[in-house]
């Protein structure tokens, strides 16, 4: 009953409907929307937010996004919908962003965990306003692309606000407690279904989630950068904080043996250095 709803026939005349408007300026504009969505575009908004905003908005939206990427990739594997990618009279665009299946949609999901996030923290009307258009637009994207149907986008919305909420409530605990909460109810979980699905994103997803919410424990309690300093010294962070990860993805990759576990040390390392160690070197350096 539930695949039939899924894959019912709806999902794909809403595509044709959409598609019937196409055109190369719409197919750009589509795909630079899709792209607000995507892993890069959001990664370093967090960096930026964490570095030279908000400490605690940036931990907060990693680990909800995290989690949430972690729980759209089982939910997929569950349900294993295939992508409306090839059925007749569907047009689909940006498929080196479409693999794996379909329900729920993962940039919609995405979206609406970013924007939720920042509506929760920051409470003011031109992010309500800017972050539900925003999320949308990703949603009719992804359909006017033809890699989602409908069911999708709704789903991916749903589970995004329903992470959101949970992350939110785990986060009015504060020290030992939270700590302990997060450990049982997010990483814990995110192991069992890294482990049960055996998949090299999520080892990934895993051990970015452990070095953040270490390596953010670490800075909060040790090292206490600033994160509001001038626009010159933000800069100045910025490049001793990529530097770190390239400098960490190199010679992990270079000096150690392919695999999943690498993976998860080289994402967990890498954000541990994130988090704490360019952290110390900014302290160090007054910035």
């Amino acid at each position: 009953m539930l695949l039939n709803i899924l894959t019912a026939q709806f999902n794909i005349t809403t595509i044709k409907f959409l598609q019937q408007f196409s055109n190369p300026f719409l197919d750009k504009l589509a795909q630079a929307i899709t792209m607000t969505a995507e892993e890069y575009f959001i990664i370093i908004f967090i960096g930026i937010v964490y570095l030279c905003i908000d400490k605690k908005l940036g931990y907060l939206m990693a680990v909800t996004l995290l989690f949430s990427s972690t729980i759209n990739y089982f939910v997929k594997c569950i349900f294993k919908v295939k992508r409306p990618i090839g059925t007749p009279g569907v047009r689909s665009l940006r498929l080196q962003t479409a693999d794996g299946y379909s329900f729920p949609s993962g940039h919609t999901q995405g979206a609406a965990v970013f924007w939720c996030s920042l509506m929760k923290r920051l409470k003011k009307m031109i992010v309500y306003i800017v972050g539900a258009v925003m999320i949308v637009l990703v949603a009719l994207s992804r359909l006017y692309l033809g890699v989602h149907r409908p069911v999708d986008v709704v789903g991916g919305f749903v589970f995004g606000i329903i992470c959101v909420i949970v992350l939110n409530r785990i986060f009015q605990y504060d020290g030992y407690k939270k700590n302990l909460i997060v450990f049982l109810f997010i990483i814990l979980p995110m192991i069992v279904i890294t482990v049960y699905i055996n998949d090299s994103k999520l080892y990934k997803e895993l051990g970015a989630i452990i070095g953040f919410v270490i390596g953010y424990n670490i800075e909060n309690k040790y090292i206490k950068f600033n994160p509001k300093t001038s626009v010159c010294k933000n800069l100045i962070k910025v490049i001793i904080s990529v530097s770190g990860l390239l400098i960490v993805s190199i010679l992990f990759k270079t000096f150690l043996p392919h695999g999943h576990v690498l993976d998860l040390i080289t994402y967990f390392c890498g954000v541990l250095w994130f988090t704490a160690g360019d952290g110390l070197i900014i302290v160090k350096l007054s910035l």
